[in-house]
């Protein structure tokens, strides 16, 4: 151990999102090839260039005296290098989203190409657009495919979302985004929910799926009826919403979430989630993954060193 690094003895490790060592049950659906460059090989994950090894020519909290020029050197670069860990751990939350009917393949390959660059987690589309995502990331398997089903309204009937997530697969999808019938919790048929959840996530043989709850339109007691039919069917995540509807992701869902699945599932925000702020609050508050279209920017930002708390 280093003469700077007994002074964080005994904090607890902060928890790895998925895909940055935590497993999630069907997550390395695509293998990497030999010679595929690994996650985050651009810019953005090179770390901070300007991150100050601290105020005075001494560590707070150490006992060390002043410190000589090598131990400075030293312990900047300790920094920069934790620094650097902790972002490439945050672009791993981000599930890097384009949903808009209006986009268009070359705006899908640039989704793509980006996710690749920054490192995020996944990229996430539309039905039409897993097939062209599995040929523009042949060569970066590292990221992964989640397309929506059910997507927006989640009022298609159960077999239609059986055969999107069925086709879904077939076309390369590495994980399920599907949006729970919001008319059978408005009606209390959980029953209903909970079976359709079962036949989706059976339809996805072994991927990953998150179930959209779509909590702006949801009271609380239907929130948590939602998440336990979620959690109980054997989805992998409990996601917040599509983004369309509603005010988006709270942080107080999220906390209401994670305490209702209990660790048996994970925690996705989404929704309104636009700046690095919003991504550290939702994190603060318990979620696993992010899913943003706004993950450039925040990449930006968090690199920058702007944000309190990054």
């Amino acid at each position: 151990m280093r003469w700077f690094e007994d002074r964080t003895k005994g904090a607890p490790p902060q928890a790895a999102p998925t895909g940055q060592g935590q497993e999630v049950p069907g997550s390395a659906a695509r293998k990497a090839e030999p010679g595929a460059p690994p996650v985050g090989t651009g810019a953005f994950t090179a770390g901070t260039e300007n991150f100050a090894a601290g105020t005075g020519n001494s560590v707070p909290g150490t006992g060390h005296g002043p410190l000589t020029p090598a131990e400075m050197e030293e312990f900047a670069e300790f920094r920069r290098v934790k620094k650097a860990e902790e972002l490439r751990r945050r672009l791993q939350m981000i599930d890097h989203t384009l949903l808009k009917q209006t986009a268009t393949r070359e705006d899908i390959r640039k989704l793509c190409a980006e996710a690749r660059e920054i490192g995020f987690y996944s990229v996430c589309v539309q039905p039409v657009y897993v097939a062209a995502c599995n040929t523009f990331l042949k060569d970066a398997p590292q990221v992964k495919i989640a397309c929506v089903v059910g997507f927006p309204m989640g009022e298609n009937v159960t077999p239609v979302k059986v055969y999107e997530t069925k086709r879904a697969v077939a076309d390369g999808a590495d994980e399920i985004d599907m949006v729970i019938c919001i008319s059978a919790v408005k009606n209390g048929d959980y029953a209903y929910v909970k079976r359709e959840i079962k036949k989706v996530v059976r339809a996805a043989q072994g991927r990953p799926v998150k179930v959209i709850l779509e909590t702006s339109l949801l009271t609380r007691e239907e929130m948590v009826r939602a998440a336990e039919c979620a959690r109980d069917a054997g989805a992998a995540f409990v996601k917040t919403s599509t983004g369309y509807f509603g005010g988006g992701a709270k942080a107080e869902d999220v906390r209401l979430l994670k305490q209702t699945v209990r660790g048996a599932c994970l925690v996705k925000a989404s929704g309104g989630i636009r700046t690095a702020q919003d991504l550290l609050t939702m994190e603060q508050a318990g979620a696993d993954r992010i899913g943003t279209s706004a993950g450039v920017a925040i990449a930006q930002s968090l690199r920058s060193d702007d944000t309190p708390g990054a």
